[in-house]
């Protein structure tokens, strides 16, 4: 382990570039002396000339930070998942040594976790490839498309976690995310974010986007464990930036799922229209947030 000062010499760079190099990849400020900086990280920090060649300096730090952010996350989830499912069938051992051979069998996967994440890495980025022509991108410094943008919103979350306990109430919503978040990419759509009990996706067209929300809605109705899901699908042109989707149809398909009822999939007419699916009407609504009224209509079940 490297000092902030030994690693700004082996590096190379100014010490002012090193830290905002750490920030950037959402590590706290070394202390001066303290031994923190791996030699990994700081030729990582070395090798960012070149990734900002490519990108641009401002891009490439923007790069970092949303990778820093990801790894932050995979590394969360292994620590938990050791201390959830391992280090408690360690601990009837008195002496220790049980929980330090877990400990150090666990440490032995890290090669495998490491080549784990390239190898995904690597899957994620044929299925991700696309070219700038075909995003319609007309924004400088982000991309935009067409999209569809569906929610999925587990129904009565908030009053569940008043009659479960936490660890059933764990065990329901992870239930829950994997059956939703298997149900959109096993459809050709893109989960986009974990949002406590609603999950947000994309999909490129609208046929996709309405199979994507009927299937988990219908699959999830007589659910014995989970209670019923609902949701909301808009569509329209988006901005894609650091693996996010954002724009005013967002917003629509966030306030367009708060109008379905239980078991309901409803959706702005024009999805509708493009999938071509049948639908109940529901006329013209005045939703929070957005200019005007919007037709919706509930999709019917095939």
């Amino acid at each position: 382990m490297l000092t902030l000062e030994e690693a700004t010499e082996q590096s190379g760079l100014s010490e002012l570039d090193l830290v905002r190099l750490t920030r950037a990849a959402g590590f706290a400020d070394p202390d001066p002396g303290a031994r923190v900086l791996t030699e990994r990280f700081v030729a990582l920090a070395a090798g960012m000339s070149a990734v900002a060649t490519i990108f641009g300096e401002d891009a490439g730090y923007q790069l970092l930070r949303v990778l820093g952010s990801s790894m932050a996350r995979v590394a969360d989830a292994v620590i938990s998942a050791f201390l959830v499912n391992v280090e408690p069938a360690q601990r009837e051992d008195p002496s220790g040594l049980a929980v330090a051979r877990a400990n150090v069998e666990a440490a032995s996967l890290l090669p495998f976790v490491a080549a784990t994440l390239d190898a995904l890495f690597r899957q994620h980025l044929l299925s991700a490839q696309r070219v700038a022509g075909s995003s319609g991108a007309d924004l400088v410094g982000f991309e935009t498309q067409h999209l569809v943008v569906g929610f999925v919103d587990l129904v009565g979350f908030t009053e569940l976690g008043e009659e479960l306990s936490v660890r059933d109430l764990g065990a329901m919503l992870s239930n829950y995310e994997r059956l939703a978040a298997d149900a959109v990419t096993a459809g050709g759509g893109r989960v986009i974010k974990l949002i406590g009990d609603e999950i947000m996706y994309t999909a490129p067209h609208a046929v996709l986007a309405c199979t994507i929300a009927v299937d988990p809605v219908e699959a999830l109705r007589q659910h014995a464990a989970i209670p019923p899901v609902r949701a909301g699908l808009a569509g329209g042109q988006v901005i894609l930036r650091d693996g996010d989707v954002f724009g005013p149809i967002v917003n629509l398909a966030a306030r367009v799922v708060k109008v379905a009822r239980p078991g309901e999939v409803v959706v702005t007419t024009d999805v509708a229209s493009e999938a071509g699916w049948a639908g109940e009407a529901r006329g013209a609504h005045t939703l929070k947030g957005i200019e005007g009224s919007v037709e919706l209509c509930r999709l019917l079940p095939r």
